[in-house]
């Protein structure tokens, strides 16, 4: 019986010395935090000014969207609240203005392009922005490819 303790306590404390994975982990993603490469910065004056507006009524979403387009893509986030309703099934993108050439980023980024049906055009709407983003039901598969 002492050969069975004996034996469990060595091994418990080989499993005790071990890496966690969470530790692992959390030092792969600090670490690439700090490489991470910003796609839409040093374009002089091309910076892509981006409004995040809630379309699905989830609380939060759209602070999940706007920290990681700021953190993970250098953006620049004009303003973040809800859309004029919460029923918007896909996620829908309104370019403000089509002749920043970094538009294109982001509709890849966003898994889209810009021919796709959830891709609209008006140049009316709020000259201080380049682009809206009206988060939709489906809004887990981007967060979580970015997260």
């Amino acid at each position: 019986m002492a050969f069975i303790i004996l034996g469990f306590a060595l091994s418990f404390n080989a499993y005790l010395r071990q890496e966690s994975p969470a530790k692992n982990l959390s030092q792969i993603n600090n670490s690439e935090l700090r490489s991470k490469i910003k796609l839409f910065e040093n374009y002089s004056s091309q910076t892509l000014r981006i409004a995040v507006l809630n379309g699905c009524g989830v609380s939060g979403v759209g602070n999940s969207y706007g920290n990681i387009f700021t953190s993970k893509y250098g953006l620049q986030v004009t303003r973040i609240e809800n859309a004029d309703n919460f029923n918007y099934e896909m996620t829908t993108i309104i370019i403000l203005n089509k002749d920043n050439p970094n538009v294109d980023n982001i509709l890849t980024i966003l898994g889209t392009n810009i021919n796709a049906g959830n891709v609209q055009f008006n140049s009316t709407v709020n000259p201080d922005e380049d682009i809206q983003i009206i988060i939709g039901k489906d809004y887990q598969e981007f967060l979580n490819l970015n997260q």
